[in-house]
């Protein structure tokens, strides 16, 4: 097998998220048109606070609308709808303070996994992770070698997973949700990717040298969302 095919058989691209994308183009578009034709489409329905919050709705939908970011995003693009038709009310002002505290209330009573990560470089032992970053970032080693997956979550931040001293034994998963960042992996070249990411107004890439042999006994799936986002898979 020639190191061509390998890429292709360790990066499966996912077809979900395309399928999302252009449905959300050819929304857009129809939009357009009708108003062309004369068709009269409010304003509103067109501006960057309906797509922050059509987007929150996706994002929560995906996660059957348990606590998450997709709150944060729902509240910021209502707020500014309501700010445009109520300017009188002065929502502007109050918009981030809350959108920040509301983040930190998620963070705080959020459910634990068995263990919680926060956002500073270290060393670790544990099969699984969770990993959450908002306005910053962490830099991660994983050792273990028996990982499961994990989750990692990032709003406006960085987040780098270095696995190149850690195994797995079947198929480990790992849940990832962006938010105008990023996410960098560092993968053993001979593991075998199998992404499920949905990507909005992002991307996936897997950048890892060609491995001799790729093992069919080592998947580590990728899930989640990226949106104005990406995430880029490395080997040393």
């Amino acid at each position: 097998m020639n190191a061509e095919n390998n890429k292709l058989e360790r990066f499966v691209a996912p077809r979900s998220g395309r399928t999302f994308g252009g449905l959300v183009l050819v929304v857009i578009g129809g939009i357009l048109l009708s108003r062309q034709f004369g068709v009269d489409i409010p304003e509103w329905l067109l501006t960057w606070e309906m797509f922050l919050i059509a987007l929150g709705v996706f994002l929560g939908a995906r996660r059957a609308f348990r606590p998450g970011g997709w709150l944060v995003l729902v509240l910021v693009g209502g707020a500014f709808i309501l700010n445009d038709f109520y300017p009188e009310i002065t929502l502007r002002h109050y918009i981030w303070p809350v959108a920040i505290i509301l983040l930190g209330l998620l963070m705080i009573l959020k459910p634990r996994r068995r263990k919680r990560d926060w956002p500073v470089e270290r060393i670790t032992s544990a099969d699984d992770l969770e990993v959450n970053s908002i306005f910053g970032g962490s830099k991660k080693k994983i050792v273990t070698k028996d990982f499961k997956g994990g989750e990692i979550n990032t709003v406006f931040g960085g987040n780098d997973l270095d696995l190149s001293q850690a195994d797995i034994s079947g198929q480990a998963v790992i849940e990832i949700n962006v938010i105008f960042g990023g996410t960098k992996l560092i993968v053993p070249p001979h593991w075998k990717i199998q992404s499920e990411i949905d990507c909005i107004f992002a991307s996936v890439e897997d950048k890892r040298r060609d491995a001799a042999e790729v093992d069919p006994g080592k998947v580590l799936v990728l899930k989640g969302s990226v949106v104005f986002g990406s995430v880029e898979l490395k080997s040393y």
